[in-house]
């Protein structure tokens, strides 16, 4: 059988094939299903920080975004970030981790726009075991209206701030989610790198 074996940004997985941040991917019984099956890595559902609850959509997840003529053009995630406590993902990704040390692990975070909530937070994934963060600047519902993803994403000045408290209070690789929602994604990808980010997805 070929070596699948990926290493991206330092990380290591026994191939390349990974789980985006998504209901999928929201909790313990689904990451070591996953893993079960084969995937090389997952992308833990964004995470935030401990604060006002986050409400949820019960029911369909997902929305259908239709042609002219009706055909179906895309589906796309209404769910807003995880609205399950910051401590039991905790916990749950450091059982993972530990039960499966070859898989890649790394953890969506979408938390307030300042430096103490990122150093915070940021300590709290290191002590998992995590192998890297996933900085979720992408997702343009729900959440922008608290100041957070596509509300910094859209601001190249916040991505490079942002990013540089990651490099500066982690170990950990980082990644940063764009959103498509702007005119030019080279301004924001270029904040990134300006700011140390390892990779932007």
């Amino acid at each position: 059988m070929a070596d699948l074996t990926t290493n991206f940004i330092g990380i290591k997985s026994p191939n390349p094939f990974w789980l985006a941040s998504a209901p999928p991917t929201d909790k313990e019984y689904n990451v070591r299903r996953a893993f079960e099956a084969g995937w090389g890595g997952v992308v833990w559902k964004t995470l935030g920080s401990e604060g006002p609850p986050v409400v949820n959509v019960n029911g369909p997840r997902y929305g259908v975004v239709y042609g002219a003529d009706r055909r179906v053009l895309g589906i796309n995630n209404i769910e807003l970030i995880t609205d399950r406590p910051l401590e039991v993902n905790l916990r749950e990704i450091k059982s993972v981790k530990r039960d499966y040390p070859d898989r890649a692990l790394i953890i969506s975070l979408m938390v307030p726009c300042d430096e103490d909530s990122w150093k915070d937070i940021l300590a709290r994934i290191e002590d998992t075991g995590a192998d890297g963060v996933e900085l979720n600047f992408g997702c343009p519902h729900g959440m922008a209206e608290r100041g957070m993803g596509s509300a910094v994403g859209q601001v190249p000045e916040y991505i490079e701030m942002v990013t540089r408290w990651v490099k500066q209070y982690s170990r950990m690789p980082c990644i940063v989610k764009l959103t498509p929602n702007i005119t030019d994604i080279r301004r924001p990808a270029e904040a990134a790198k300006r700011g140390g980010a390892d990779a932007v997805s």
